[in-house]
């Protein structure tokens, strides 16, 4: 199924929930926080997000991250004037959920703008409901390439899949000649290894053996012994955080893998699931808090451990820079859906916590931002640090 087809289903079980559109905002995981209401002294950012189901990890990740940086607004002065809130509807990154829940964020008027949803062809499902509400859709985690194809108020500031692609498939050219690689069977999984794929070729990396796998999968033996037995040099994942140490694991454990293995996520999940197995694992990312050099990054690292206790990640970061990014918006203009929108079109100095820090604007043409580069991370001793290559 493409991401279009997820947006048509969807999009059809949002019709037959119509009525949703006017019912209050307590509904379907709504939940207020941060101070949010529609008071004429508030305005809020709607979030749609996996609170509970299989992705609920990476929920807890963004809501730290969203958290922090409304606290940041409201110390700083709020938006014009007016306290930020946030209104939470938990969704479980699910593409009906995602489609059922949009129309009632669209009549929330105190709403100016969304962020989410987690998995790409869940908020997919619900950027065409967004997009005819003139109503932003700001899809911070969602990398696949073509989720800002629905119109002109989708936006993201995430890097695309073809350049994390590139960056994973260059350090997997460094290390190996022969790979074997597995990647999840969604919409995003079956993208993301058709770039990393092209680029291996272009690199003359050969893949010697390839299988996708079911998102619930809880035995990936029948397609990791072909894996294993086709000797390649290293082992290559494309999927998400529990995913990754299944295969690292059943590599490990079970079929006595012992080469160089490039999967897994930045997440405290990942690395409990793996243990000992995710020493050495190369990914992708955007961030680095030992790593950045950029003084408000590293300030925000610092408040973030001051808060939670342990540093922050990249999902914590991209979390809390959306927030920023919609208050800086809302800022530069005001705190209305109109506002929002014509900022993401003009405003050039975007304050950038990923990457090498600074500044960033939107490229007009697909609304991503046109400066945010991948890093690596290598895991070292129960976490990730930033690696050279």
């Amino acid at each position: 199924m493409t991401i279009k087809t997820t947006i048509r289903t969807a999009v059809a079980a949002a019709v037959t929930v119509g009525t949703l559109i006017g019912v209050s905002a307590c509904g379907l995981g709504g939940d207020s926080t941060s101070g949010s209401g529609s008071s004429g002294d508030t305005v809020n950012i709607g979030v749609i997000y996996p609170k509970t189901g299989q992705y609920a990890e990476y929920g807890k990740l963004f809501q730290q991250g969203f958290d922090l940086a409304v606290a940041k607004v409201n110390k700083d002065g709020g938006v014009k004037g007016k306290k930020l809130g946030l209104k939470y509807y938990d969704t479980q990154s699910d593409a009906k959920q995602d489609a059922a829940v949009a129309p009632k964020l669209v009549a929330d008027k105190s709403i100016i703008a969304v962020v989410g949803d987690y998995a790409s062809p869940a908020s997919s499902a619900a950027s065409p409901i967004f997009q005819q509400a003139g109503l932003v859709h700001y899809g911070f985690n969602n990398s696949a390439p073509t989720f800002t194809d629905t119109g002109d108020h989708v936006w993201t500031p995430q890097i695309g899949q073809d350049k994390y692609q590139k960056a994973n498939a260059d350090i997997v050219a460094k290390k190996a000649k022969k790979i074997s690689v597995v990647y999840i069977e969604n919409d995003w999984g079956k993208q993301a290894y058709q770039y990393f794929k092209q680029e291996a070729e272009k690199n003359g990396t050969q893949i010697v053996y390839e299988s996708s796998y079911l998102p619930d999968s809880t035995d990936l033996s029948p397609i990791l012994i072909p894996a294993r037995d086709a000797k390649p040099d290293a082992v290559v994942d494309i999927g998400y955080g529990p995913d990754g140490a299944l295969v690292i694991n059943t590599l490990r454990d079970k079929l006595g893998y012992t080469g160089p293995y490039f999967g897994g996520q930045e997440t405290k999940e990942f690395l409990d699931l793996a243990g000992k197995n995710a020493e050495g694992s190369i990914i992708t990312g955007s961030f680095s808090a030992t790593g950045t050099k950029d003084a408000k990054a590293q300030q925000f690292v610092k408040d973030f451990k001051a808060k939670y206790g342990n540093n922050p990640g990249n999902f914590e970061v991209t979390a809390y820079q959306a927030i920023i990014d919609l208050a800086y918006a809302a800022n530069k203009t005001e705190p209305t859906r109109e506002g929002i929108q014509k900022a993401l079109q003009t405003v050039t100095d975007f304050p950038l916590y990923q990457g090498n820090g600074g500044t960033f604007k939107f490229n007009q043409k697909d609304r991503r931002a046109d400066n945010i580069d991948p890093i690596l991370l290598i895991a070292k001793d129960g976490k990730f640090e930033q690696y050279e290559g």
